[in-house]
């Protein structure tokens, strides 16, 4: 299920804060696409062990994943925590960045309208951070890279899922087939099986691999968090709260 349409478009506010991050994703992935492929190394230590494998490794599409993903082993450690963020922009394959940008476009233009551009590019990165610091608690000696703006954009969603106004719509692809929705049942649908999945992959001996579900999970419940704390800061101090 894919959104190919706007939820809740925002009346007042020209999203540029959420085509300047779509943008910024596309431009990533097709210097991806400009690199050389080589021949894959077990580990991405193996593209550093040394200059000359440092040498024969530049340009290529796995040394730059390496560089500026997100490897749990690393960051546990201490190092390389800037790759929580660099990682938000790197994608896998053509549907990897497609089906998080049409999420992103979808519901980050409303966001954006309430929040303003840079309440909305720190609920990205934040959110992004905070769904990556869950991956590496989950799989701290992990070694492969985690990449992709997945965790940043269920911030988004969660903090769609607050701010936008109860008939809210969105058209999605079911299949081949368009249809409309209400937005509210596509997030929760849509939380639930991340949930659904983070813990079915807690549930096994080891570390499933593939889709860091616990990233979507854990950056939806920060986007819940961070507008339930963004609507109770604006709240009058000298109004009662309502429930």
């Amino acid at each position: 299920m894919l959104p190919i349409g706007i939820s809740a478009p925002p009346r007042s506010h020209r999203p540029w804060a959420t085509a300047a991050l779509v943008l910024a994703c596309v431009a990533v992935y097709v210097h991806v696409l400009l690199l050389r492929d080589a021949r894959l190394a077990p580990y991405c230590t193996d593209l550093t062990e040394s200059p000359q494998a440092l040498r024969r490794a530049s340009g290529t599409v796995q040394l730059f994943v390496c560089q500026y993903g997100a490897i749990p082993d690393s960051i546990h450690k201490g190092h390389g925590v800037l790759t929580l963020v660099t990682a938000l922009f790197v994608h896998a394959g053509w549907f990897h960045l497609v089906s998080n940008m049409l999420f992103l476009a979808a519901f980050a233009p409303r966001v954006e309208e309430d929040l303003g551009s840079p309440g909305l590019l720190a609920l990205f990165v934040g959110g992004g951070i905070v769904g990556g610091v869950g991956h590496v608690l989950v799989a701290p000696n992990l070694v492969s890279p985690a990449i992709g703006a997945s965790g940043a954009v269920a911030a988004i969603m969660g903090a769609h899922l607050v701010l936008a106004p109860k008939g809210a719509e969105v058209r999605v692809l079911i299949g081949p087939v368009p249809m409309r929705l209400p937005s509210r049942f596509v997030i929760a649908l849509w939380a639930v099986l991340q949930v659904g999945y983070t813990i079915w992959s807690l549930s096994r001996a080891e570390y499933p691999g593939g889709t860091s579900f616990e990233v979507h999970a854990v950056g939806f419940a920060a986007g819940l968090v961070a507008v339930a704390v963004w609507r109770r800061a604006r709240r009058p101090a000298d109004l009662p709260l309502t429930r």
